[in-house]
């Protein structure tokens, strides 16, 4: 439940800056959804088990946490 008042926070915050600026691209806004992070970005991750591919996730990272997610929004 929490990851979706997370998601629908961004998605709101994303919403604002697109009507904020409404000429600018989707990757110009996803830089300013995030900006209070020490590091953001995308890198490739394996799931529990070694025999797992890689996967392309968004990762942010804070003082205190590093999550990541399926795509930058």
């Amino acid at each position: 439940e929490i990851v979706d008042w997370f998601n629908a926070i961004r998605a709101a915050r994303f919403h604002y800056l697109q009507v904020a600026f409404p000429g600018a691209s989707d990757a110009d806004l996803v830089p300013k959804l995030s900006r209070n992070y020490l590091k953001e970005g995308y890198m490739e991750k394996t799931g529990p088990k070694q025999t797992e591919g890689f996967k392309k996730r968004w990762f942010t990272m804070d003082d205190r946490r590093l999550m990541y997610f399926k795509d930058p929004l």
